[in-house]
């Protein structure tokens, strides 16, 4: 059995649907960067399972024009069986439902196991003109170790997550942290959040703030808005249109302060008049109120934004000023602002655990969640699932018990 190791899985980004690699209707959900997985061989068992599906039925699984609709579907709604369109066996629907099983650790793990069932099927027909009932996949063994990409263990803290952005898609302004030790699974927290976006057509944006470029004021923000603005780009000229406008009058005769940090933002409003010189304080306090201005223009019910800002321990003192600027707002709206950070590596005279503080004086509810490393079971758990054992056998109990 071979090891496919982590540099052989694509890991897609998130992008405009009309803009993802394939054909939409196609697609693997994992192919839509919206779903915390990588792509590998099995992303292409779900695009013959929709090829399959098409031929048993005469339609597609998902037939939205919507594109990110589209995506939905493809993410977080299971199609209708191909037997209950017709007068198709049990069986056959359900070689084809394996096929469209939203995680790869679902579908089939070998053309072999699927060749297997199709046989089967073939086999059966020819020699009683029928196709009895039967469990697919019972012959399916990969041939590569593949490490299931799902959490284990994680379930109430993507729970608490989810509740969250379920109050912010509402009209909420909520700030979540999560914090844990290094390589503990933070990111991966909070990355299950792009689901859930879809449903609302909100933007999720990221950035990380660096150990080494602490004297850069609002590396991460600048990061995370970059992104953003190259996703509008993207729309068609009729949508960076309405961008224009609604940007323009955000930002009112300040937009070089903007365009300074973001260069990408001159692309959608166009070159803007320069802005008189101010002291260092009017300076930082102009770029503040001209930043929260464009912040709440990505902020409607049409589109909630979700801005996830990593690695925080490492945050200037500049961003936490903005940070508290946009989480006490009153008329901010529709905004969920994620950190992650490592709590071994923040002490309670930290300036980010400071500012935490001045954030909860002024009654803003500030919530935490704290990654705890995984219990024994859970280890058991994903060697069960990696080594495709059926149950928990004294080899992989001592196995799990080793690397735990």
């Amino acid at each position: 059995m071979d090891y496919l190791p982590d540099f052989f899985l694509e890991k897609p980004t998130i992008s405009n649907p009309n803009l993802l690699e394939g054909t939409l209707a196609y697609i693997a959900p994992e192919q839509t960067g919206r779903m915390n997985r990588a792509i590998d061989y099995r992303s292409d068992f779900y695009s013959l399972g929709v090829t399959l599906y098409e031929m048993l039925t005469g339609t597609l699984p998902f037939t939205n024009h919507d594109p990110l609709e589209l995506v939905h579907c493809h993410i977080a709604k299971q199609p209708i069986p191909p037997k209950e369109y017709q007068q198709i066996p049990q069986a056959v629907s359900d070689i084809v439902m394996k096929l469209l099983a939203k995680n790869a650790e679902d579908r089939y793990q070998s053309p072999e196991g699927l060749k297997f069932d199709l046989e089967t099927c073939l086999r059966q027909l020819q020699t009683s003109g029928d196709i009895k009932d039967f469990t697919p996949g019972q012959r399916d063994r990969g041939n590569q170790l593949l490490i299931p990409q799902k959490l284990y263990g994680r379930e109430t803290e993507v729970s608490t997550l989810m509740d969250a952005f379920w109050r912010v898609s509402q009209g909420a302004t909520e700030m979540m942290l999560v914090s844990g030790y290094s390589g503990i699974g933070k990111t991966s927290i909070v990355n299950e959040v792009h689901k859930p976006i879809v449903a609302a057509r909100g933007y999720f944006i990221a950035g990380k703030f660096d150990q080494f470029k602490q004297d850069i004021p609002y590396a991460a923000f600048i990061q995370a808005f970059q992104e953003l603005v190259r996703q509008l780009l993207t729309e068609n000229e009729q949508q960076i249109a309405i961008w224009k406008q609604k940007l323009l009058g955000a930002f009112g005769a300040n937009g070089k302060v903007l365009i300074d940090v973001i260069p990408e933002v001159e692309l959608i409003v166009g070159s803007q008049p320069d802005v008189p010189k101010l002291g260092t304080t009017e300076t930082e306090n102009r770029f503040n109120r001209v930043f929260q201005q464009f912040v709440n223009v990505f902020c409607q019910p049409e589109h909630p934004l979700v801005i996830f800002l990593d690695d925080l321990q490492w945050v200037d003192s500049a961003s936490l000023k903005l940070i508290k600027l946009l989480i006490t707002d009153d008329s901010s709206r529709y905004l969920f602002l994620i950190g992650a950070y490592r709590n071994n590596e923040v002490s309670p005279t930290h300036r980010l655990i400071q500012t935490l503080q001045k954030i909860r004086q002024t009654n803003t509810v500030v919530h935490t969640i704290t990654v705890e490393p995984l219990l024994f079971t859970h280890v058991q758990q994903l060697i069960e699932d990696t080594l495709n054992q059926g149950s928990i056998t004294n080899k992989v109990a001592l196995l799990a018990e080793l690397i735990f």
